[in-house]
């Protein structure tokens, strides 16, 4: 990325340069991408590119944050970056409310592993995965555990008739 991209960047989302420079490699490889794809002629193209750069901002902060979470608890890096969106959000703000509850960081990151699989889940039995968010959250949890130990993607996969008899 060069120098007028960063500016770019900059001047839309109104931050200093290096809170851009600083961003892992990916986010902003995707911010260059929607500045060369988002042709801004109207008012609602400049609220388009700046929510898309705004998005991505706020996940490559996220990101920064979670490598320093990874690094204090000793939580893998991969492991807080497979976690949603919405679960590496909370998961910085208590690191930032408190860098030494550990327990606190454990204890969400576990609870969103424990339920990890239910978007394959939903794609698998053709359900919105918002569907399967209301079921109690042990059944969640039950049907994520039976998915990690049963689902084969090159078998029938009986698993997802009793997934859809769950649901009735």
């Amino acid at each position: 990325m060069n120098d007028l991209d960063y500016s770019a960047i900059e001047k839309v989302l109104g931050v200093e340069h290096e809170s851009i420079a600083e961003m892992p490699v990916e986010i902003r490889t995707k911010m260059k991408t929607v500045l060369e794809t988002i042709v801004v002629r109207t008012d609602e193209d400049r609220k388009e590119l700046y929510n898309a750069l705004d998005l991505l901002w706020q996940k490559g902060s996220v990101l920064l944050t979670l490598e320093k979470v990874s690094k204090a608890t000793g939580i893998p890096m991969v492991t807080l970056s497979n976690l949603d969106f919405e679960t590496q959000q909370v998961i910085v703000f208590e690191y930032l409310a408190n860098s030494g509850n550990t327990k606190q960081i454990y204890m969400l990151t576990n609870s969103a592993l424990a339920v990890i699989e239910l978007d394959k889940i939903a794609k698998l039995i053709a359900v919105p995965v918002r569907e399967l968010r209301k079921l109690p959250r042990r059944i969640q949890e039950q049907m994520c555990g039976a998915y990690a130990m049963e689902f084969d993607k090159d078998s029938t996969n009986h698993i997802s008739t009793a997934f859809s008899l769950i649901l009735k």
